[in-house]
């Protein structure tokens, strides 16, 4: 297993009141839900990186409109504390004023990242 990034290494690249948001519940997943402001940002991302091991990560063509870029792509990663991996297809939204980004979202399989950070199964067998 790789080392997680340090705090230097999260810091991200955005204006004073940029928003961030992860959609799920941080009760349940630490970096999830929505952010404001570079420190709370880099919280988030620390709490990512503390949890979330990488194993692959591909975009695919980058798509700009209106300020706005949109990067679909697909991941594979390790949660711990479960040890689990889970594969899936994302899209990131990115909004840059400046060269800065002022507004980031991403489009995720939520349930499945949530399931698989708390060590339950991601799908059932019928009885």
């Amino acid at each position: 297993m790789s080392a997680a990034p340090t705090t230097a290494d999260t810091k991200p690249a955005v204006t004073p009141h940029a928003t961030w948001t992860i959609p799920g519940d941080p009760a349940l997943t630490p970096w999830a839900g929505r952010r404001t402001g570079p420190e709370a940002i880099r919280q988030s991302l620390t709490a990512f990186f503390a949890a979330v091991e990488p194993l692959a990560f591909e975009v695919q063509t980058m798509v700009e409109a209106d300020g706005r870029v949109l990067v679909p792509g697909w991941y594979a990663s390790r949660f711990q504390p479960s040890g689990q991996v889970l594969e899936s297809e994302m899209i990131l939204r990115f909004t840059v004023v400046g060269g800065l980004i002022s507004d980031y979202r991403v489009f995720e399989d939520s349930l499945g990242i949530t399931r698989t950070y708390l060590g339950e199964p991601l799908t059932t067998t019928p009885a």
